[in-house]
């Protein structure tokens, strides 16, 4: 019987335990795997919300992000903040891929570092793995791609 008690209140107790420890380490402050993307970035990295390792936080590391959500409703949640979004890659936007094709079912963004005729380059965190930094060169047009959310200009 107290083995049976003893299995039950591990049952009832661990699990709580062991998500709130995960939580914990996904939301601690760590430090970035590089350094920022671009000069206009402070350093550490702009402060966001997201965990850490996935695509979200390196792109919120690189750009100031005030929406939420995950990868794939980026887009819709940065256009009902305001936000400019656009069809085709511009330096320092965000690309929003569509959940499938080689991507997450929750979707993928990524920055973009570079754009020339016929592609454009991107810098990604868990693409390859969970929590590495990546570049690579993506065809254009690009039928995964949502869309992109442009580098806001910012009036005084």
């Amino acid at each position: 019987m107290k083995a049976a008690l003893g299995l039950l209140a591990a049952l009832v107790f661990l699990p709580p335990l062991v998500a709130a420890s995960a939580v914990a380490v996904s939301t601690a402050p760590h430090r970035a795997p590089t350094t920022p993307l671009f000069s206009s970035v402070p350093p550490g990295g702009y402060l966001d919300r997201f965990p850490f390792g996935q695509c979200t936080w390196w792109a919120a590391y690189n750009r100031r992000v005030t929406w939420s959500g995950n990868a794939d409703d980026w887009l819709l949640n940065a256009r009902a903040q305001g936000v400019e979004t656009s069809l085709t890659p511009s330096p320092e936007a965000i690309v929003v891929y569509r959940p499938g094709g080689g991507y997450s079912e929750l979707g993928h963004v990524a920055v973009v570092i570079a754009v020339a005729a016929g592609s454009y380059t991107v810098s990604e965190m868990n693409f390859i793995g969970w929590g590495q930094v990546n570049t690579r060169a993506v065809g254009w047009p690009d039928p995964h791609v949502r869309g992109f959310i442009p580098l806001q200009e910012v009036t005084r």
